[in-house]
């Protein structure tokens, strides 16, 4: 039984990569790391490439590939690496965790595999608290055809552990082929995919921020700073990774402390002295929500 971790990174996304993977390695896991190109733009930081085995689009199985292009068809507008998270479904790893970048490790991550034995996913996040608004033009619409606990089995999709099965890519079109049928229900992207397919194929998974092992959240922006991140770990539950979803993280916010931990106390500083000049110039505001929101508009979306 083979295990391993996969990650989707580019050049843009290269320094968080290789924060995620030093925080791995400082949490005793030595588990072999797949790098999985976001696009073109080749992930280039040395300390990344030495921890990692680079796993080119081409390297996964074509079958795998052309799922991809058919979720591409039905969302044009959705970045394609986006969607590559899904090839870890088709490559070597019996079971396997898929990280996104913006992940910090707080501990080891054995505990999410343990699971599988039992589970086809597992999962840490309170994606179920949020009646799936961000998953859904149309919530109620999704209960009314999977039952009112639907929404109960929603999860982030940018940290997941999995075992790898031999009819994921029946499961995949399933989902292709609902979405056709309801295009107005989902949005368009990786974790209304992810989530159609559980619920479509009658997956067993665990959530263990759900009862009955109410973990705490892993979304760093439940936290104002280190020291609360510090004192929740102590638990109940554990805390075993930090998800700084919703953006590259600039070091402004005190909680991401953590995405700073590969660097030298010179490095930091520097990141810090721009994220101050950043906030102070207003420029945090046209990053963050006007150029997004324009960008949304170009896309016809």
């Amino acid at each position: 039984m083979s295990r391993g971790i996969y990650l989707v990174a580019n050049r843009r996304s290269e320094r968080q990569a290789a924060n995620l993977v030093y925080s791995l390695r400082q949490s005793g896991c030595t588990l072999p790391i797949g790098l999985i190109p976001y696009d073109d733009d080749l992930p280039a930081h040395p300390p990344l490439l030495a921890e990692t085995t680079f796993m080119p689009v081409e390297s996964f199985p074509a079958e795998g590939r052309a799922v991809l292009d058919e979720i591409r068809q039905l969302w044009p507008f959705t970045s394609l690496g986006l969607l590559r998270r899904f090839l870890a479904f088709y490559g070597p790893y019996d079971e396997f965790i898929y990280t996104d970048n913006d992940i910090v490790a707080l501990g080891d991550w054995t505990p999410y595999f343990d699971p599988l034995a039992d589970h086809d996913l597992v999962h840490a996040d309170q994606e179920f608290k949020t009646a799936g608004q961000y998953n859904y033009h149309d919530p109620a619409a999704l209960t009314r055809e999977f039952g009112r606990d639907a929404l109960l089995s929603a999860l982030t999709a940018g940290h997941f552990a999995a075992r790898r099965r031999p009819d994921c890519t029946e499961l995949f079109r399933r989902a292709i082929a609902w979405i056709r049928q309801h295009p107005q229900i989902p949005m368009a992207h990786d974790q209304a995919f992810l989530h159609l397919t559980i619920l479509l194929g009658g997956l067993r998974t665990l959530n263990f921020c759900r009862p009955p092992h109410n973990w705490p959240s892993t979304w760093a922006a439940d936290y104002r700073n280190s020291l609360a991140v510090a004192q929740r770990v102590q638990g109940p539950g554990r805390l075993l990774h930090l998800h700084y979803s919703g953006g590259l993280s600039n070091g402004y916010a005190a909680v991401e402390d953590f995405c700073y931990a590969d660097n030298s106390n010179a490095e930091r500083l520097r990141h810090l002295a721009t994220a101050a000049l950043v906030h102070g110039s207003g420029l945090h505001v046209l990053r963050r929500r006007i150029w997004p929101a324009l960008r949304r508009r170009l896309r016809g979306r």
